[in-house]
């Protein structure tokens, strides 16, 4: 091993002295010599210089790119709320029917108005009408009083009503229309009619159970 390290150093050390003799003895070889490392030092101070400069190109580049995906991404959007704004102008007129069909809050008042109204159109006798328990301020109810009862479409919060009528059939049948076709929309669950014989002819009695949905302060 030691004879041949030794051997290899004195080989190098007589290549290394050729050429510095040759280096010392020929001009041409000193100014070729000197171009070649003068071209090396001026390129590795070019890649020194480039690279810092090459890596801020290449990441404006990848922002750039990320910028215009955001900007049509935006711009998209912009878009699509200018549809939906004129789509809200075209049915701006639908909004006050929409919300007397489905309103965000229980309106008892409103409800039995409207009874009132179609039991007078029908000639029926309105015995009563009953509203069960509402909530009209704060977080609506969401116990229903029977689990037999199908639930309302999207869980809708429900203002549940029992009405007596008296009357003859046709004009109960023609207030039962009237009931479904009102503004407000109203499911009718369950219809007991009772029929009795009085002094003044038949009388028949009819008890409508149903529910008035609506959103709730907390949909």
């Amino acid at each position: 091993m030691a004879s041949g390290w030794k051997s290899s150093y004195f080989r190098y050390r007589e290549l290394f002295l050729n050429v510095s003799s040759l280096y010392k003895k020929r001009a041409d070889l000193r100014a070729f010599l000197e171009i070649v490392l003068s071209i090396v030092a001026v390129i590795v101070f070019i890649m020194f210089a480039i690279k810092p400069t090459a890596l801020t190109i290449i990441s404006l580049m990848q922002q750039i790119k990320e910028e215009r995906i955001t900007l049509s991404a935006l711009t998209k959007k912009v878009n699509d709320l200018q549809k939906a704004n004129v789509l809200l102008s075209q049915s701006q007129n639908y909004l006050k029917d929409i919300e007397i069909a489905v309103s965000s809050a229980p309106s008892p008042d409103l409800f039995a108005k409207q009874i009132q109204g179609i039991s007078a159109k029908n000639g029926v006798e309105l015995s009563g009408v009953a509203i069960n328990d509402v909530i009209l301020v704060g977080s609506p109810k969401t116990s229903r009083a029977s689990a037999d009862i199908k639930p309302l479409p999207e869980s809708a919060t429900e203002m549940e009503y029992s009405i007596s009528i008296k009357g003859n059939f046709a004009n109960i049948n023609s207030f039962l229309k009237d009931l479904e076709k009102l503004r407000a929309v109203s499911v009718i669950d369950g219809i007991t009619i009772n029929s009795s014989v009085t002094d003044s002819g038949r009388v028949i009695v009819a008890v409508i159970s149903g529910r008035v949905p609506y959103l709730g302060s907390n949909k």
